[in-house]
């Protein structure tokens, strides 16, 4: 056999550019699925399923992952001075200690909301009873949220408040985009 044969036979050649396509439509597919993995994820990796394995149960003496690393952005964010921060943390401190009132009877609600989803059937009714129940809890929550809030915004200076309202503005815009 002529050692050109490979290089001059059309039938060899017309298996390298078919093996060459499927290849390539291999590789351009792995990158797709690999693209979709991520953007389902909104581009986070496999850290949060960790993370969320690790705080596994611990969920009721902390707030929502990652909140403290918030509140630390959007103060470097706004450029809040010493005392501001100082400030926040009273705030936040007052909000914590008002929301421990509340929180056997959520605690309570939880409990019953729980029982009645892994029920057999769903009980319309006995939920919106049961919300009807702990409507009282839900304002009290509610309204102390909205005094964190407005007590945190009556810190900042009217520049820090543009600034905060543009940012929101484009956290919203970003987080519409992502759905």
């Amino acid at each position: 056999m002529n050692r050109y044969y490979y290089l001059f036979n059309p039938e060899v050649n017309l298996m390298k550019s078919k093996l060459s396509v499927l290849l390539a439509g291999a590789v351009l597919s792995l990158s797709l699925a690999s693209t979709a993995a991520l953007a389902s994820n909104n581009g986070v990796g496999v850290d949060h399923d960790r993370q969320d394995a690790k705080n596994a149960g611990h969920h009721q003496q902390k707030s929502k992952p990652g909140m403290k690393a918030k509140v630390k952005k959007m103060a470097k964010h706004l450029a809040l001075t010493d005392e501001q921060r100082e400030q926040v943390k009273v705030i936040n401190q007052q909000a914590k200690e008002s929301r421990v009132v509340l929180q056997e009877s959520m605690q309570g609600f939880h409990q019953q909301r729980k029982a009645l989803m892994m029920a057999e059937h769903f009980n319309e009714q006995a939920f919106i009873d049961l919300q009807g129940q702990y409507q009282e809890s839900f304002a009290q929550i509610a309204l102390i949220k909205a005094k964190k809030k407005h007590s945190f915004i009556m810190i900042l200076t009217e520049a820090q408040k543009e600034k905060m309202q543009s940012h929101q503005k484009h956290e919203r815009r970003r987080m519409h985009l992502a759905e």
